[in-house]
Order: C-alpha cells, then sequence, then structure tokens
C-alpha cells in the first residue's frame, strides 16, 4: 500500500517538475523576447531622435475657412437673437385656422338661429 502511493507521489512530482521545466522555458523565450523588443525601441528611439523633420505647409486658406465659418455662426447667432418671435395671434393670421375659425363661428350662428326657430 505504501509503495503505491509513493509510486504515485514519485508520478506526480515528475509531472510537476516537467511543468515547471516547460513553464520556465517559456518565461526564458519571453524574456528573450522582451530584450528584442527593447533593444528595437532604443534603435528606433535612437534614430529618431538624430533625425529633423521640417515641414513647411501653407495654412492661409485653412484659416480662411475657419475665420468665414466663425464670421457666419456669430452671424446665424446674432440673426437669432434678434429675431422678433411672433405671437400667437400672427401665427393665427398667417395660418389656415382663420378660415376654419370663420366657418366654425358661422356654423353656431346658424344652428343658433335654427334652434331658435324651430322652438317658435
Amino acid at each position: 500500500m505504501n509503495e503505491d502511493k509513493f509510486e504515485t507521489l514519485e508520478l506526480a512530482i515528475k509531472e510537476q517538475s516537467e511543468e515547471l521545466a516547460k513553464l520556465s522555458q517559456q518565461m526564458q523565450d519571453l524574456i528573450s523576447i522582451e530584450k528584442t523588443v527593447k533593444s528595437e525601441v532604443d534603435s528606433f528611439s535612437k534614430k529618431l531622435a538624430t533625425q529633423k523633420i521640417t515641414v513647411e505647409t501653407d495654412t492661409q486658406p485653412i484659416q480662411k475657412m475657419i475665420e468665414s465659418a466663425f464670421i457666419k455662426i456669430n452671424f446665424i447667432i446674432e440673426s437669432q437673437l434678434y429675431k422678433k418671435q411672433p405671437n400667437n395671434l400672427q401665427v393665427f393670421f398667417q395660418s389656415d385656422a382663420k378660415k376654419w375659425a370663420v366657418i366654425l363661428v358661422v356654423a353656431v350662428i346658424f344652428l343658433t338661429y335654427l334652434y331658435w326657430f324651430s322652438i317658435h
């Protein structure tokens, strides 16, 4: 019985040691990859530090477009601020509702007179 436990313990230890060896190898691979990447970044940083990049572009057209857009935005805002809001009576007279209001008033008067004449 003790020999069976000893053998299973020995197998478990061997499996654990094999897994640890694999993990150790993977860690060493990751460390070497990290060192390679670090050296590449360092060489790129050195190359970037030695290069001088000068870009000369004419930004006048873009500045004019932006200025004209700001002028338009200011004009729109000012026109909205100073625009007189029509009151409800003005809106009523400018719409088709006045026609229906007249028809409704005439119909009420007609029905009222019809009721009075029907009573008498």
